[in-house]
Parts: C-alpha cells; structure tokens; sequence
C-alpha cells in the first residue's frame, strides 16, 4: 500500500508541476496598416517581430502597450517600407541579438536607415539562407527568396519565408507575396 502511495504521489506531482511549467506562446498580429506585423513572445521571455508596418510611430506605440522590453530576433521578409519603416528605430530602442532579412539590396531611405541602426547598435546580421533557429521552446526555419529570383515584383515575390514551430503548433508566414507567385516560389525552393 506504500508503494502504491508513493507512485500516486510521485505521478501527481509530475503531472502537476508538468501542467505548472509547460510552455505558453503569444502570438500578436499587429494592425499597423498596410503592411504586416507580428509579435511573438515566449513564456520563457524570448521576443521575436516580422516585420513592422509602414508607420513606425505606430509600431512603436504597439510595442509599448504590450510593455516589451527587448527583442531577442528581428526579421524584416523583405525591404519594402510598409515591412521595414520603423525599423530603425525599433532597433536603436529594442537592440535586438540578431537581424534577419531577405539579403535583397535596397536603395530605399528607410532601408538605408535599417543598415546605419544595424551598424551604429552593433547588431548581428544575417541573410535569409535555409537555416533553423532555435529560440528556448521557439524553432524557426527560415526559407530564403526563390533561386533564382522571382522576376515579377522582385521584393515582394522573393521575401524571406519564416515558419515557427512551438510543440505541436506551427505558423507559416509568407509575407509579402503576390497572387500566383507562391507556387512558383515553392517549386523553386
């Protein structure tokens, strides 16, 4: 009868504090308007944004209301300012680890501002190649532009692909693309 006791015991506990530490994930789908944003806020305090909406003052409003403190990764799918503007200065308040674009040039003012605030904060910068991210329970797999590239609305059609991955769920956000270039993009990967 103990022993029967102790392996009740021991099963409810683990169970319990199972219940007690597993994992949450926020995902916040920003209404910054025209363009895209997402916030992605693990229970374990890592903080991920695609993009940020062409309206940097709103973006920077957004981020405020939801008391965010720091952003581990940033990723801009690609350089067009209703994905980037903004972006700037979320960095130079944010100064997130690491910065992940579609490695397009740009010749842009919002993006060459994107550029000095990467370079002025010191920040990481990678080119969306095929890589796997692993951010505490967060798994991204980032899918890089079409090779070759997508020739009808350049920017658009070869952004940067992000998919998350947390336990069982998965988000795909294929930002930026056009009507009818999906499928070309996939065949193309």
């Amino acid at each position: 009868m103990k022993k029967y006791l102790f392996f009740v015991t021991l099963l409810f506990f683990l169970l319990f504090t199972g219940v007690l530490f597993a994992g949450t994930l926020k995902v916040y789908f920003l209404d910054v308007g025209q363009g895209d944003s997402t916030l992605m806020i693990s229970s374990t305090g890592e903080v991920v944004m695609i993009d940020s909406g062409p309206d940097e003052n709103l973006i920077l409003q957004k981020l405020k209301e939801l008391k965010i403190s720091h952003i581990d990764l940033l990723i801009a799918s690609h350089p067009h300012a209703d994905h980037t503007a903004g972006m700037d200065k979320v960095i130079d308040i944010y100064k997130p680890r690491a910065f992940i674009d579609s490695g397009i040039p740009h010749t842009t003012k919002t993006y060459e501002n994107l550029l000095l605030s990467l370079k002025r904060n010191n920040i990481k910068y990678y080119q969306a190649t095929a890589r796997k991210i692993s951010l505490g329970p967060l798994l991204f797999s980032i899918l890089p532009p079409a090779d070759p590239l997508i020739t009808e609305s350049e920017l658009n059609n070869n952004s940067a692909v992000v998919r998350l991955d947390f336990g069982k769920v998965s988000i795909l956000f294929p930002r930026g693309y056009r009507e009818g270039t999906r499928e070309s993009a996939r065949k193309n990967r």
